[in-house]
């Protein structure tokens, strides 16, 4: 039932006498002939805009949604509603470097929602295996129904896998490794990501209907060109596990000088492993710090070498101070210069050079310049090479259009090639030019699958982009694509970012967030189990209360107090939100200037 107007509310008076009549002075009329909205040029209007912390994720991962149906303690909505945008919560609550957490606008006030962990622990409630809701079948539709073959098991080819079921395709996934997950199987070690929480999600995407084929490996077992003329669509995820390689160890013999990501893939095969005592590690990203860990938990005295401070490090600060607690040894401004082997293949010692930093590079960082003269040795058993991994184009052959360390695709991803006939090829992940980060990917995947489903329908890509992009970066809507309803039935402006200087603070109250429960580090440092424990459900439902809804609408009746038009109208029970009564509001304003979240916006009159 909608709200009455001001003027269907209007009192009638009826007096039998003037005995009647109060004796003080009212007026027994009223104004409601005025209609004030008369003098108006701009309007109020309710819309739900997009949160800064959402227009920060890669994938678009509609935050505020599912933490408000956590707060309301519906959380099985709260998990499929997840998994409309980002699929793998229990993973990526583990391993995403937390974007949003950067753009929370609770910041300003305190400290950050614990986004991450609440994603977490939102993917630890339900198993992946559980029926989709929203799972399409094949029944009588076998002439409509198109293949995807995707070639690599890592983020953005499960990403693709699962998006492309939704739209009612048909999908194997061939990975050459025993191990699905890629990447997130192989190169991450256990402690920070379970290798059951990556196996359950294949058993979940098992049970949507996506085929696993493990141990299959494409341009080996079966050539490129069988899947291009089997399938309808074929996506290439096989990432970047190619290390680079130092010319400093290019023509030295010595298997002791290995790749970081060669230790990584062998411990989580289960192989034995023989690092000796000490292990140097030369590199700053995220794989350098996985190894130094690993070889931590093996029992070795490690040090990492980085040319730059640790300001420029690209790894994760998170990851590198957990390192640092656990033991593990930096030396910044630093770069090997020589090594020297002994006659039995052994390393005798490994010569590094001493750094500074000159001016900014194309990388956007500080150039590090060596210093004349200066150096130091540094005893290593082991040297772990981790600058760098580029992605394997060997079973491409010479028909894909690449540099050396990308593909080169469109807006749709699909690749660049002179392929005439078969399958239309697209490609994500690592091995575009994206960050290399597990969301990025994930992200990349869901693009792909939309960008297949508009080709299937026969439609432009690039214009439903324009229509499910969200926020001002690139991160698209699964939702939108679908037409599935938002959690508040109201008008949504998807282009709209609420950052901190649309926040009115003053309505808020400080309120930290809970503590980390975190293994000590000399526990943590003998062991490759998990240290890190998934929030309660009293510490997920205090981070939700904390939690400031940005651009979304609460209901929380300040545009009703404070309008002085009284133009704002309670809806009833049933219906969300308020109404406004235009033949009053002047559009005054107030209102908006007063909406704690920007959920208010002045719009010109007609």
């Amino acid at each position: 039932m909608a709200a009455k107007k001001r003027s269907e509310m209007g009192i009638k008076h009826e007096f039998k006498s003037y005995r009647d009549i109060t004796p003080m002075h009212v007026s027994l009329g009223n104004m409601l002939h005025n209609k004030t909205g008369g003098w108006r040029f701009i309007k109020p209007i309710y819309e739900d805009k997009i949160p800064a912390c959402q227009n920060a994720c890669p994938a678009g991962n509609d935050i505020e949604g599912w933490v408000k149906l956590l707060n309301n303690k519906e959380y099985e909505k709260a998990y499929w509603h997840l998994k409309r945008e980002e699929p793998f919560p229990a993973i990526l609550g583990r391993v995403c470097f937390k974007f949003c957490e950067d753009a929370c606008n609770r910041t300003v006030l305190d400290d950050c929602i614990q986004i991450k962990e609440l994603e977490r622990f939102v993917g630890d409630q339900f198993a992946p295996a559980t029926p989709h809701p929203e799972l399409p079948d094949y029944n009588g539709q076998s002439d409509k129904i198109r293949s995807l073959a995707v070639v690599g098991s890592g983020p953005s080819g499960m990403s693709v896998a699962y998006f492309a079921r939704l739209l009612g395709f048909r999908v194997t996934i061939f990975d050459k490794e025993a191990l699905l997950g890629g990447i997130l199987r192989l190169g991450i070690p256990n402690y920070r990501l379970p290798r059951q929480v990556v196996a359950s999600e294949f058993e979940g995407l098992s049970l949507m209907g996506v085929e696993l084929r493990p141990n299959t490996e494409i341009g080996k077992d079966i050539p490129l060109e069988t899947l291009t003329q089997t399938f309808d669509y074929v996506f290439l995820a096989t990432g970047a596990h190619r290390s680079i390689q130092m010319e400093l160890t290019a023509n030295i013999s010595c298997c002791q000088i290995m790749s970081a990501m060669t230790i990584l893939k062998q411990v989580a095969r289960g192989e034995t492993v023989a690092l000796g005592k000490r292990v140097a590690v030369i590199g700053g990203g995220n794989t350098a710090i996985d190894a130094a860990r690993t070889a931590i938990r093996m029992g070795c005295h490690v040090t990492v070498i980085y040319r730059r401070s640790l300001t420029e490090m690209p790894a994760h600060p998170e990851e590198v101070r957990e390192a640092q607690e656990e033991g593990v040894i930096f030396r910044f401004l630093a770069a090997p210069e020589d090594i020297t082997i002994n006659a039995d293949t052994t390393i005798e010692n490994l010569v590094c050079c001493e750094m500074e930093l000159g001016p900014t590079d194309e990388s956007g960082r500080c150039r590090p310049i060596r210093k004349e003269g200066v150096t130091f040795d540094v005893p290593a058993d082991t040297i772990l090479i981790a600058i760098g991994e580029n992605p394997d184009f060997d079973y491409l052959g010479r028909r894909v259009c690449s540099t050396d360390t990308i593909i080169r695709t469109g807006d749709d991803l699909a690749i660049l090639s002179d392929h005439p006939d078969g399958a239309k090829v697209f490609a994500g992940g690592d091995m575009i030019d994206i960050p290399h980060t597990v969301v990025h990917a994930v992200a990349s995947g869901k693009k792909a699958a939309i960008a297949m489903d508009c080709d299937r329908r026969g439609i432009a890509f690039s214009d439903v982009l324009n229509q499910i992009r969200i926020g001002s970066g690139d991160a698209l809507s699964f939702s939108r694509y679908m037409n599935w309803a938002p959690v508040n039935p109201v008008l949504q402006n998807d282009q709209k970012v609420v950052d901190s200087t649309k926040i009115v603070y003053d309505y808020f109250i400080k309120m930290p967030g809970c503590e980390k429960t975190i293994q000590p580090a000399d526990l943590r440092k003998d062991s490759f189990e998990p240290y890190h424990s998934t929030l309660s459900v009293e510490e997920a439902l205090h981070e939700t209360e904390r939690c400031m809804h940005c651009g979304r609408c609460t209901e929380c009746d300040n545009c009703l107090i404070f309008c002085p038009d009284v133009s704002i109208l309670d809806q009833t029970r049933e219906t969300f939100g308020y109404a406004i009564d235009y033949d009053y509001c002047k559009g005054c304003g107030i209102c908006l200037t007063e909406c704690p979240r920007h959920a208010i916006t002045m719009v010109a009159e007609g």
